[in-house]
């Protein structure tokens, strides 16, 4: 049974420890880091800013953080004295309301003070009616989106840390067909997209270690990936690429899982798609046989950034096209968005080849949005 979240400080006894629990439960609040005992800073969408006065000490900060993880999946119950150079985890759901994860760089990394990162993620329903309504999009690009998601295109969602990517995923999920298997792969449970759907299967990476910290037993993301092609998957979603699963996530989208989702951290959908190519060759393929088979498997990418004032807006939704021109694969930029006039404007329309998987699939383009300029 979870906890309310107002709980979280009231039921503490410690001062230190109840500020800190206030400040999570705030929902404008979506980060909080601490870098020191005297060094905590909130993040909300109007900038991040120091909290002063939280720990006295060092010591009221390690008891706290204790007291933390006690809500999380970290299977640790001192900090101290863990065999660890970093933690990870998220908000048990059974316990706590509080959504998102948190990150520990112990001592043996920072030499004092452990350094902990915490991400909310919110709690009420987003969709992208609601980021339509807060202005991340235009209708055309929702409208866009939905049927993407619907006629089971392959999506790269790009953007930078906290541009909202994984918002911008559980958003896309709603149109899901409820009756498609999902196999989600995420090294810390993020995307809670079982809340959503009923046919969803969460995985996450995991380790085990000794005394001595050393690791005897190890799940990688891309083992994940794997595994999830031995499902019976119809859709598999990747939290975030970052490194060799995205080989296996690749085949995946050419071995017939069309619809998979995931996200990647690059600063333009261009960049976007040379970062996957560069994943992809850590398995060892050469660049051109990487550049192949990353034409071939996706379809969309999604550009998401934080612009003026914390906001963050699509500001790109491109069409890959399974063919290259020189060293680039050739790109239909679609929409756009215009940071003068902070309007967005659609520059193009998707292929005949796009549309036709998509009719495939039961999602018809709309005769208006189907015209290339």
């Amino acid at each position: 049974m979870s906890t309310d979240l107002s709980s979280l400080f009231i039921s503490s006894n410690d001062a230190s420890s109840a500020k800190m629990f206030a400040i999570l439960s705030d929902p404008e609040v979506n980060q909080l880091t601490v870098n020191r005992f005297d060094r905590v800073y909130s993040s909300t969408i109007n900038g991040v800013q120091l909290v002063k006065d939280i720990f006295p000490n060092r010591d009221a900060y390690m008891r706290w953080l204790n007291e933390l993880i006690q809500w999380t999946d970290v299977p640790y119950d001192d900090i101290e004295s863990v065999a660890a150079s970093i933690i990870e985890g998220s908000f048990d759901s059974e316990k706590t309301e509080l959504r998102g994860s948190i990150h520990i760089a112990t001592k043996d990394l920072t030499r004092g003070d452990p350094s902990l990162t915490v991400r909310k993620q919110p709690i009420e329903v987003i969709t992208l009616d609601t980021m339509l309504n807060q202005g991340m999009m235009s209708l055309d690009m929702r409208n866009f989106l939905e049927l993407a998601v619907r006629g089971r295109s392959n999506i790269l969602i790009s953007g930078g840390s906290g541009a909202g990517k994984t918002t911008l995923t559980r958003a896309l999920s709603w149109f899901v067909d409820p009756n498609h298997r999902i196999l989600v792969a995420e090294d810390i449970d993020e995307l809670h997209l079982g809340d959503i759907l009923p046919n969803v299967v969460s995985l996450t990476t995991f380790r085990a270690f000794d005394n001595l910290g050393r690791i005897v037993r190890e799940v990688k993301l891309d083992d994940l990936v794997k595994e999830a092609l031995r499902m019976r998957a119809d859709r598999i979603w990747v939290g975030e690429t970052r490194g060799s699963e995205a080989y296996a996530l690749v085949k995946a989208c050419n071995s017939g899982h069309d619809g998979s989702v995931t996200t990647i951290h690059a600063d333009s959908g261009k960049g976007a798609v040379k970062q996957l190519i560069t994943y992809v060759m850590e398995n060892g393929l050469s660049e051109e046989v990487a550049r192949e088979q990353v034409a071939q498997a996706f379809h969309l990418v999604i550009q998401i950034s934080k612009v003026k004032m914390g906001r963050r807006v699509i500001t790109e939704i491109t069409e890959l096209e399974p063919v290259r021109e020189g060293t680039e694969q050739r790109r239909n930029t679609l929409f756009v968005y215009d940071f003068e006039t902070d309007s967005f404007r659609q520059i193009a329309g998707p292929t005949k080849r796009l549309v036709n998987d998509w009719q495939r699939n039961g999602a018809n383009l709309p005769i208006s949005q189907s015209k290339n300029f």
